[in-house]
């Protein structure tokens, strides 16, 4: 559904969107906002770090990254 997509990092509080880059509406896909036991610059790493993942990864579907490896519980 979304392989392909490019992500982008910017907007919303304290620039901790995570948005679709191809988009004209800019919109949201994830933020670190609510992560209120993170500090800032934790908070601005995460996003950047969600951001490189979506990016590196938009060409597998989420099956196939699920299958990948198994998920923390």
């Amino acid at each position: 559904m979304f392989e392909g997509r490019r992500f982008a990092m910017g907007g919303g509080y304290k620039e901790w969107a995570i948005r679709f880059a191809d988009c004209k509406t800019k919109t949201g896909v994830a933020t670190t906002a609510y992560s209120f036991g993170m500090s800032d610059s934790e908070r601005t790493e995460m996003a950047r770090r969600i951001t490189a993942a979506l990016n590196f990864t938009t060409n597998i579907s989420t099956d196939q990254l699920e299958a990948a490896a198994p998920l923390a519980k």
